[in-house]
């Protein structure tokens, strides 16, 4: 584990690197209760607007080719300077062609530049964590994720509301540009051995089933999410504002579950806390289920299920980060890969379902999926100290 520069304190860091990612997740998350309004702007269907989606999914799958080429291997501050840049580019090209054919080119720029970004800071941080309390440390980052709900979807609708639903995506690409120059000056410069990549990347039994869990997941997750804003649309009648609303209620209940990671996964294990996490989340989709037809019964529901990823996905970064230690950055690309996969079937599959049955059909498909990556998980994935 290499010692930190002096002047570049880690809490320093640590705090730059959480305000970009707030902004990075922003990005990301706006999109799904909005996906409606999108799709409205750019003339589209919403099965249309999940295609956008799917295409930024599968963009990530790209990472592994960004991290060997921009990033060569185990280069950190370049990785992540390159993912910024891709997704300031993204937002800006789909903000500026106003076109889905614009939209679609910009959304497969989103989809590369977060998972190259977010696999960079993931493994700076984790380079400078003892493992026995790298959970609380990757959580301050992974608390951004419902930031990005919380502060980015209701400042979203407001400018969607007002100016378009362009406005999001031309804030979002002019702050990112902003802080791609800025990483430079904030973050410890790559160390020159890292040119070679670091040791091979190796798989074992347990690396290898940890990604095929984090895939079914992501799936899980994606096959409700990306339909909740149309359910709450179409159920309900809610307006932009109550949309962006709603989202707040939804990211409090995220925070509770990545701030429960932060307390307890290292002092229980990283593993077992993903574990309660993928339980949980299955309890959650089938609740959405039977609450389907009142606000407040779903609201709960959406935010039960909220919780339980969340607790499963920042409890799996952690783990994750110490999967293949020579091969960090390498190996978090294939788990991002592994999500985005996850994310991008999720992606094509929930607004078919949706169509098809409505929310009831979604959230069984979405806790069958999670069980059987939670026996996958308690059967082949083991945790390193």
């Amino acid at each position: 584990m290499s010692s930190p520069d002096p002047h570049r304190p880690l809490p320093l860091v640590l705090a730059f690197l959480a305000f970009t990612r707030l902004v990075v997740n922003t990005a990301h998350r706006f999109v799904f209760p909005f996906l409606p309004a999108i799709s409205r702007g750019l003339g589209i269907s919403l099965e249309q607007g999940g295609i956008l989606m799917s295409a930024r999914s599968l963009a990530g799958v790209a990472t592994p080719l960004v991290v060997a080429s921009a990033g060569r291997g185990e280069r950190r501050l370049r990785l992540a300077v390159w993912g910024l840049g891709l997704m300031a580019v993204g937002a800006l090209v789909t903000a500026a062609t106003s076109a889905y054919v614009g939209a679609f080119a910009g959304f497969i720029l989103l989809g590369l530049g977060k998972p190259s970004f977010d696999s960079a800071a993931v493994a700076y941080v984790a380079d400078r964590t003892p493992y026995d309390r790298r959970a609380r440390y990757l959580s301050v980052l992974e608390l951004t994720w419902a930031g990005g709900l919380l502060v980015g979807a209701p400042a979203a609708g407001l400018l969607i509301d007002r100016f378009g639903w362009e406005a999001p995506f031309w804030v979002i690409g002019l702050i990112l540009a902003a802080t791609m120059a800025v990483s430079p000056l904030v973050l410890e410069r790559d160390e020159e051995h890292t040119d070679s990549g670091g040791r091979p990347l190796s798989l074992d039994r347990s690396s290898v089933a940890l990604l095929i869990v984090a895939g079914l997941f992501s799936v899980s997750a994606e096959v409700t999410f990306i339909v909740y804003g149309a359910w709450l649309e179409d159920e309900f009648a809610l307006s932009l504002a109550a949309l962006g609303a709603a989202s707040v209620v939804i990211a409090l209940a995220e925070l509770a579950g990545e701030g429960s990671v932060l307390v307890f996964a290292d002092r229980f294990g990283k593993r077992r806390m993903v574990a309660w996490g993928m339980a949980a989340s299955a309890i959650g989709y089938l609740a959405l289920v039977v609450a389907s037809g009142s606000l407040v019964g779903g609201i709960a529901a959406l935010s039960m299920a909220f919780i339980a990823f969340e607790v499963t996905i920042v409890g799996t970064v952690p783990l994750a980060s110490e999967a293949a230690p020579g091969a960090r950055t390498r190996y978090l690309a294939l788990l991002m890969v592994a999500l985005s996969i996850g994310r991008a079937i999720g992606d094509v599959i929930g607004p078919m379902l949706y169509t098809w049955k409505g929310i009831p059909a979604n959230g069984i498909t979405s806790a069958a999926v999670v069980l059987v990556g939670l026996a996958l998980l308690l059967g082949a994935v083991r945790e390193r100290s």
